[in-house]
C-alpha cells in the first residue's frame, strides 16, 4: 500500500509539474540567460510621456535616432475595432547608423534589425507599464549572422542603451524567455531589372510600385529608412551599394488580433513590430535583394498556440512571398519554406504553398491598383450654387467718389462675392480657377497689390509650379511669435491638369494666426485676390469654421503648436545662404527668417499619392529665429492642406511625415569636414 501510495504521489508530482511547465518557461527572470528573447524593465506607474521624451531626445547621446515612431497604436484599435484592453502601446522604432553602416558592408542582412522596435505598452487592468526591446543574440541568430566582428559590435550598441534606461526609469529588470527559434527564419528574394539610364529614377519609380503592391493587400509602410541619405553616410561608408534602405511593414488587422483583441492579448509580442524588410543593390549589378524575417519566429520564440494568431501568422507569411513571387522576383531562400498549420499538440500539416507566376515585362512592374473612396465628409454648404450676390444699398454720402477698388468689387460681386467666405459654418481651403500661364499669374498677383517671393516647380517633371506670394499687411499680420508661418499664401499652377489653385487667406490666416487672427485683413487680402482672378471657386477641400484653430487629423494628433525643432545654432543663418534646397527666404518685421526648402525624393512625392490638387502647401517653410529652426509637424501641415484626406489616404503616406523631418534637418544640419581616407 505504502508503494502505491508513492506511486500515486509521484505521477500526481509529474502532473503538476507539466501543468506549470509552460508558466515557468515564459516567466521573467532577473537572470540574463542563452536563451534570452528580450529585457524588460516594469515601471510601477504611466510613464507615457517621459517615455516619448526620453526615445526622441535622450538616446541620441549615445548615437541612437527614433526613425517612424507609432505612439498609441492601441488609439487605433479603439477606432478601427470599437475595443481595446491597452492603456497604451507604442512601437518606437530606432536606428545607430554609426555602428551599423560599417557592419552593411561586412552581412548586409544586419538591416533586417535596423531599425528594432523600443516597445512600450500598458494593460487597462495593470498599474504597470512595460518596456523593452529584442536582445541583440536573438536577432543575429535569426538573421542567421556568424561573422565575430559583426555579433560583437552590434551587441556593444545594447550596453549604453540598457544602462540609459536604467538611469532614466529605475525600473525592475527581467529578462523573458524563447521557447525555440524556427527552421526557417527568413525571406530571401532577388529582383533583376534591366540597367536604367539614372538609377535614382529606377529606385524612386521601383518604391513606388512596390509601397502599391502590398498597400493593395492590405500593408501599412509603418516606416522607411534610407541608409545611402543618411548623415552617417556622407563619407560614403556605403560606397559597394547604389541603394540600400529599409521598410517597416505593418498589417492593422494581425496586430490588433495579436497584441489586442480582449483574451489571450500579447502586447510583448510588438517587441517584432513592424516588420523590418531590407532592399539594396550593390553598385555594377542589376539585382535588388530584399530580405526579412519570418513572422513564425514570433509565433515560435512566445509559444504562441490560440489558433486565430496562428493563422494570421500563416496567412502573412504565405502571403508577402506571394507579392514578391507576384512582382517578379525569385525566392533565394536555402531552405524552402513549409506551410505548419497545427492540428493539435502532436500533429503538424506540412503543406507546400503554390506561388502565382506573373510576367512582368517592363522596367518596373505595373501593380494594379484598387482605387480607393476615400471616407465620406458630410458637412452642409460645401457647394455654393447660383446667384449668391451681397445686394448693396445704392445710398451713399454726399460726395462721395467711389474708389477704384470698390468699382472693382462691384464688377466681381455677381460671381465672386461668397466665394471664399463662410458658407453655413463651412469654408474653402482653396480657390479653383481656369489655367493661366505662370507670367500672367504674376501679373495679376502684382496688380492686385502682391509681391512675388519666389516662383518654383514643386515635382521633378516641372508640371506643377508654386507662386509664393504676399504683402506688407500680411508680413505684419505675421511677424508675431509662432505666428511666422502666415506670412505668405500661394498659387499652384497645374499645366497637366491646366487648373491654378489659390490658397484661401481666411482659411490659412485662421488657422496659422491663432488668436491673432484678423477677420478684416483676412477678408481684403480674399477681396484683392477676387478682383483680379474671376470666375474662381470654392473648393470641395475645407473644414467647420469653428475647428480651424484646433484642427488635428484625428485624437492625439499633432496640433498647430506642436512644431518640430530641426536645426539649432548661432551660424543657422550662414547655413541657408548659397543652400540649393533653400528655395527662397523672407525676413518678417520681428527679426524671424521664414524660408522654404525644396524637399528631396521621397518626401516630395506625397501629391502623386493623395492629390496634386492641393500641392500648393509647397516647398515646405521653416522658421528661423534666436538660433533655432522649426516646422510645422508635418502629420499637422500635410492634413490641414489636405482636409479631406481619410485615414486609408493618410496610411499610403505614412512614412512621409517623418521622411520630410529627416530631409530637412539633413538640409540645415552643421556641415562638417569629410575625413581622409
Amino acid at each position: 500500500m505504502l508503494k502505491g501510495f508513492i506511486m500515486y504521489f509521484q505521477k500526481l508530482l509529474l502532473i503538476s509539474l507539466f501543468a506549470i511547465l509552460p508558466t515557468f518557461l515564459f516567466s521573467q527572470s532577473s537572470i540574463e540567460s542563452e536563451n534570452s528573447l528580450a529585457v524588460f524593465y516594469e515601471v510601477d506607474k504611466n510613464i507615457e510621456k517621459q517615455y516619448n521624451d526620453f526615445i526622441s531626445t535622450k538616446i541620441k547621446t549615445i548615437g541612437f535616432n527614433l526613425t517612424d515612431p507609432h505612439r498609441r497604436v492601441n488609439d487605433q484599435y479603439e477606432v478601427q475595432y470599437g475595443s481595446t484592453v491597452l492603456t497604451l502601446l507604442s512601437f518606437m522604432p530606432v536606428v545607430n547608423d554609426k555602428a551599423i553602416l560599417p557592419l552593411l558592408n561586412i552581412e548586409p542582412q544586419i538591416a533586417g534589425f535596423a531599425p528594432f522596435n523600443m516597445l512600450i505598452y500598458k494593460k487597462s487592468n495593470e498599474a504597470k507599464t512595460f518596456i523593452g526591446h529584442l536582445q541583440p543574440k536573438v536577432m543575429l541568430d535569426i538573421l542567421k549572422i556568424q561573422n565575430k566582428e559583426v555579433r560583437e559590435k552590434f551587441t556593444a550598441t545594447f550596453k549604453p542603451l540598457n544602462n540609459l534606461i536604467e538611469k532614466e526609469f529605475k525600473g525592475k529588470k527581467s529578462y523573458m524567455p524563447y521557447h525555440k527559434l524556427p527552421n526557417a527564419k527568413m525571406i530571401n528574394f532577388e529582383y533583376t531589372f534591366k540597367a536604367p539610364e539614372d538609377i535614382d529614377d529606377f529606385v524612386e519609380e521601383f518604391q513606388n510600385s512596390i509601397e502599391l503592391a502590398f498597400i493593395n493587400k492590405g500593408y501599412l509602410i509603418a516606416g522607411f529608412h534610407d541608409f545611402i541619405t543618411s548623415p552617417e553616410n556622407e563619407d560614403d561608408i556605403l560606397e559597394k551599394y547604389d541603394a540600400f534602405w529599409t521598410y517597416s511593414l505593418c498589417h492593422l488587422e494581425f496586430s490588433y488580433h495579436m497584441f489586442d483583441d480582449n483574451k489571450g492579448a500579447r502586447p510583448e509580442a510588438g517587441l517584432f513590430a513592424p516588420c523590418t524588410m531590407y532592399m539594396y543593390i550593390k553598385k555594377g549589378t542589376n539585382t535588388l535583394v530584399v530580405g526579412m524575417y519570418r513572422l513564425h519566429n514570433w509565433s515560435e520564440t512566445l509559444n504562441i498556440t490560440d489558433k486565430k494568431r496562428l493563422s494570421l501568422v500563416e496567412k502573412l507569411d504565405t502571403q508577402i512571398p506571394e507579392i514578391l513571387t507576384a512582382y517578379g522576383m525569385k525566392d533565394t531562400s536555402k531552405t524552402k519554406r513549409i506551410r505548419q498549420t497545427r492540428k493539435n499538440h502532436h500533429e503538424i500539416n506540412i503543406v507546400i504553398p503554390s506561388v502565382p507566376k506573373i510576367t512582368i515585362p517592363s522596367l518596373v512592374p505595373k501593380v494594379p491598383v484598387t482605387p480607393q473612396v476615400p471616407q465620406a465628409v458630410h458637412i452642409t454648404g460645401s457647394y455654393i450654387n447660383g446667384n449668391r450676390a451681397i445686394k448693396f444699398s445704392k445710398r451713399v454720402p454726399p460726395n462721395y467718389i467711389a474708389h477704384s477698388f470698390d468699382k472693382r468689387l462691384k464688377e466681381k460681386k455677381q460671381n465672386n462675392t461668397r466665394v471664399g467666405e463662410v458658407t453655413k459654418g463651412f469654408i474653402s481651403a482653396y480657390l479653383r480657377g481656369s489655367f493661366l500661364s505662370v507670367e500672367n499669374v504674376k501679373k495679376k498677383l502684382k496688380k492686385a497689390g502682391f509681391d512675388i517671393i519666389a516662383s518654383v516647380p514643386i515635382n521633378k517633371k516641372g508640371t506643377l509650379i508654386s507662386i509664393v506670394f504676399t504683402n506688407d499687411e500680411l508680413i505684419k499680420l505675421a511677424s508675431k511669435t509662432n505666428r511666422e508661418f502666415a506670412s505668405n499664401l500661394r498659387v499652384l499652377i497645374d499645366t497637366k491638369e491646366k487648373v491654378i489653385s489659390i490658397t484661401n487667406p481666411i482659411y490659412l490666416t485662421r488657422g496659422f494666426l491663432q488668436e491673432d487672427y484678423n477677420e478684416k485683413i483676412a477678408k481684403k487680402l480674399l477681396y484683392e485676390l477676387l478682383s483680379q482672378f474671376s470666375k474662381l471657386k470654392n473648393s470641395k477641400d475645407g473644414l467647420r469654421y469653428k475647428l480651424l484653430t484646433e484642427f488635428s487629423f484625428m485624437a492625439n494628433m499633432p496640433l498647430y503648436e506642436d512644431m518640430i525643432e530641426v536645426a539649432s545654432g548661432e551660424d543657422l543663418k550662414k547655413r541657408i545662404k548659397n543652400n540649393k534646397n533653400v528655395v527662397f527666404t523672407q525676413e518678417l518685421l520681428n527679426g524671424s527668417t521664414i524660408i522654404g526648402v525644396k524637399l528631396r525624393k521621397r518626401a516630395n512625392k506625397f501629391p502623386k499619392k493623395i492629390g496634386r490638387n492641393n500641392a500648393a502647401m509647397l516647398p515646405y517653410l521653416v522658421l528661423i529665429k534666436d538660433g533655432h529652426a522649426k516646422i510645422l509637424n508635418p502629420k499637422y501641415y500635410i492634413a490641414y492642406m489636405y482636409p479631406l484626406l481619410s485615414m486609408s489616404k493618410f496610411m499610403t503616406i505614412s512614412t512621409v511625415p517623418d521622411a520630410i523631418v529627416k530631409n530637412i534637418t539633413r538640409i540645415l544640419r552643421k556641415k562638417r569636414k569629410k575625413r581622409k581616407k
